[in-house]
């Protein structure tokens, strides 16, 4: 969805981000919460560059341990991809993963634009994990430039902030 917002006549245009699930449902923004997920006062949303890549796939094989972790510590989790929702299902079927991977296809990387973590070159998102509170604000942040990031790196921040 494209449009500016009441009072913002002559603003950039603002692009909603509209995220689908591997399922093909769609998901409010931010996606925090959404069909048949309850929300929660925090949420990991991991931003994968592409999901079918080695060093992607490497960070995916962790992510069901993490997740099984972060529900018994009543955190969410969400990953985001530019890949579209079919090819997320592949991925999720493949590697048994219960977690929603979200589909940041179309309008193409406008959730990683929304949060300032879309390299424009590549159109993919850098390898960034944000934790964010219900209304999407960013509280931590955790990146890598040169691999894989590690999926404990994610229970880390959160025992450091309790």
């Amino acid at each position: 969805m494209v449009g500016n917002p009441p009072g913002t006549c002559g603003s950039p245009l603002v692009v909603v981000p509209a995220l689908r699930d591997q399922y093909g449902q769609d998901w409010p923004f931010p996606p925090v919460e959404g069909p048949d997920q309850p929300g929660h006062d925090t949420t990991w949303l991991i931003f994968i560059p592409g999901a079918y890549t080695p060093v992607c796939m490497s960070e995916l094989e962790e992510v069901g341990d993490l997740a099984r972790q972060l529900t018994d510590m009543d955190v969410g989790l969400r990953l985001i991809a530019p890949d579209s929702a079919q090819v997320l299902r592949m991925v999720t079927d493949q590697l048994g993963l219960e977690v929603p991977f979200l589909s940041d296809f179309w309008p193409h990387g406008a959730a990683a634009k929304y949060y300032g973590v879309l390299d424009e070159t590549t159109g993919r998102p850098k390898r960034v994990s944000l934790l964010v509170d219900r209304a999407g604000t960013v509280l931590e942040a955790i990146s890598s430039t040169s691999g894989a990031r590690k999926m404990d790196e994610h229970l880390s921040v959160l025992q450091k902030k309790t």
